[in-house]
């Protein structure tokens, strides 16, 4: 389901998928859609997408895991000189400002597996928050423009 506001104030894009792998695709080629027709600048949009990816494949592998019932709701607002990201999920609580940063110093072979998506975003977003709001996970970033 997705929808497209018209109305005055900031552009909206409103997107809700199943809680599956598969999906994510569908949802981030609707967003580039949705995007060139705002004149977005790409750079902008590939950013925004790397993030989105990373931080819904985590929603599906570790949120939802083997339930396939779950859902997750996009929303993507343009602000002033950039773009605000909403995402909203009833998996587990997971707080990613839970998990320590990793030894990006270390090699390859000594890090662990894994953790460097939220790290990812922390660095990429211009504003990274989390909070859960009842039973549902609300993740926001923001970034802005190239200048």
């Amino acid at each position: 389901m997705s929808s497209e506001e018209t109305a005055p104030g900031p552009a909206r894009f409103h997107h809700i998928i199943p809680g599956l792998i598969s999906e994510i695709e569908s949802l981030t080629e609707a967003l580039r859609g949705w995007a060139e027709r705002r004149h977005i600048p790409a750079r902008t949009v590939n950013s925004i997408i790397l993030m989105l990816d990373e931080l819904l494949t985590n929603v599906v592998m570790h949120g939802y895991r083997d339930d396939d019932s779950g859902e997750i709701e996009v929303t993507v607002l343009t602000i002033v000189h950039g773009v605000e990201v909403t995402i909203r999920d009833s998996a587990r609580a997971f707080d990613p400002f839970s998990i320590a940063e990793p030894d990006t110093t270390l090699s390859v072979d000594e890090r662990d597996i894994g953790g460097l998506g939220v790290h990812f975003v922390r660095k990429m977003a211009d504003s990274f928050a989390y909070r859960r709001d009842g039973e549902v996970n609300e993740v926001r970033f923001s970034k802005s423009f190239p200048s």
